[in-house]
């Protein structure tokens, strides 16, 4: 008997990248690093945004109380320098691979981490949202390195494979990884990883970067995008963002209607909306069908 023959498709490539490969490499362990995934003049772009365009705030939390982390978050409120990124169709790719088809930006943040920060505590980005462990992955975060991240000025630590621990809590004495990257790299990973900013314990270096998160799009991120960008901004974007902020078609949309038709024309009534009075008319000035119809 002849056998059938089995058609196996090959690895996904977007822009020279092995999507397939990088997906399993975060499912597997928790992370991938992808080196040079953004160029120099990209990222002077970047740094002039910050250094520019975007309002900051001091962050005191997840274990710092120093005040030496400077954080832009609601970062597409602020400024247009990295719309792009949320478009890239490498990210597109992967963050669909890690978490399906139907994703919304759930954090924006430019961070700068100045000398004589202390270590941040481990953490997941999952923990936020009370579903119980083990649970389908629900958030995938991307860190580009803006400044070199080493040891000395506090490269980010992570924990390969935590994400796949679902009956114990951060533990603050584990042994970590310190992710050194070169400008322009970009660290990405699965919402339930711990990991922590690491002291910069260097006497003058800084070390900035670009953060995104995005999440599956039925649940409520931690930036109300549909709020806190305004509409203003918001109909400056491509479609493809627009929908990526939370105006997408789920469900009902407004009133039967596309959400970003609302935004363009501020109709929030469905065109073919009447009152009870006018329906009741149409009914009663319809001919009455016979009983054999």
């Amino acid at each position: 008997m002849k056998q059938a023959e089995v058609e196996v498709e090959g690895p996904t490539i977007v822009d020279g990248l092995n999507i397939t490969d990088r997906v399993e490499q975060i499912k597997d362990q928790g992370f991938t690093i992808v080196e040079d995934f953004i160029s120099p003049d990209e990222v002077e772009r970047i740094r002039h945004a910050f250094m520019t365009e975007v309002y900051i705030t001091e962050m005191r939390a997840i274990g710092t109380q120093t005040g030496k982390t400077w954080r832009a978050h609601n970062l597409l409120a602020k400024t247009r320098a990295v719309d792009y990124l949320f478009l890239d169709k490498r990210i597109r790719a992967l963050v669909e691979g890690v978490l399906g088809p139907r994703t919304q930006i759930n954090v924006t943040t430019l961070f700068n981490v100045l000398p004589g920060e202390t270590r941040q505590y481990l953490h997941p980005d999952d923990g936020l949202w009370p579903i119980p462990r083990p649970h389908p992955s629900f958030v995938c975060n991307a860190l580009i390195a803006i400044d070199d991240f080493d040891i000395e000025n506090g490269a980010t630590h992570i924990v390969p494979y935590s994400h796949r621990w679902y009956d114990r809590h951060p533990d603050q004495s584990i042994d970590t990884l310190q992710v050194e990257m070169k400008s322009g790299t970009m660290l990405m990973w699965e919402g339930g990883l711990w990991h922590g900013g690491g002291a910069n314990v260097s006497k003058d270096r800084e070390r900035l970067g670009f953060f995104m998160s995005h999440q599956v799009a039925y649940l409520r991120p931690q930036e109300i995008q549909l709020v806190s960008v305004p509409r203003e901004e918001v109909r400056k974007m491509p479609e493809q963002l627009k929908r990526l902020l939370g105006y997408h078609r789920f469900g009902l949309g407004v009133d039967g209607r596309d959400p970003i038709d609302v935004i363009e024309d501020e109709i929030y009534v469905h065109e073919s909306a009447k009152l009870a009075d006018e329906w009741y008319a149409g009914y009663r000035e319809a001919p009455e069908q016979s009983a054999d119809t």
